[in-house]
């Protein structure tokens, strides 16, 4: 079975980070050969939380092709937010929370947009849908991205979803 790349923006944030680590652990217990992988460097605060939840960043990577025909997008659908050759590989899946602009792939893929505050918010519904057990180290990164791209709780773009979110992973 070949390796399937998952990923976040570039530039990325907590959410980019930890998502794209949750959703590995996620496909990994669904049988599935992924690996978190980032685009860029690890901010100050994601290194935070990686260091509380003792978890080793994503590789770096800057292009996916030569590795991975297929690759998992978390946290961003934009072409210009992605890997520099992105348009040489397979999208087949997409789990994010912003709006959908210059996205287009060339076969069917699974797609998941919800309007909350975060990506990790997302994730944890589908932990729950699929009957898998969150691990204290991966909920505490979720808890983080949540924490971080809802401003505390104060984000426009907060949901009551975000917050339901929060306190399960804590």
């Amino acid at each position: 079975m070949e390796k399937i790349l998952i990923f976040g923006h570039k530039n990325p944030d907590t959410d980019t980070i930890c998502s794209a680590i949750a959703y590995a652990d996620l496909k990994t217990q669904l049988g599935l050969n992924v690996e978190a992988v980032r685009l860029g460097e690890v901010n100050g605060e994601t290194q935070y939380a990686l260091t509380q939840f003792n978890t080793a960043a994503p590789r770096l990577v800057e292009t996916v092709a030569g590795e991975a025909s297929s690759v998992i997008l978390v946290d961003h659908n934009e072409r210009q937010q992605s890997a520099a050759d992105i348009d040489q590989v397979r999208v087949v899946e997409v789990i994010d929370h912003h709006r959908i602009a210059n996205f287009e792939t060339s076969q069917p893929l699974y797609y998941r947009a919800e309007p909350v505050g975060c990506t990790a918010t997302i994730l944890n519904k589908m932990y729950k849908e699929n009957g898998l057990k969150i691990g204290k180290e991966i909920a505490g990164l979720m808890l983080s991205a949540i924490i971080s791209d809802s401003l505390l709780f104060k984000s426009p773009t907060c949901t009551e979803q975000d917050i339901a979110a929060a306190r399960e992973l804590a």
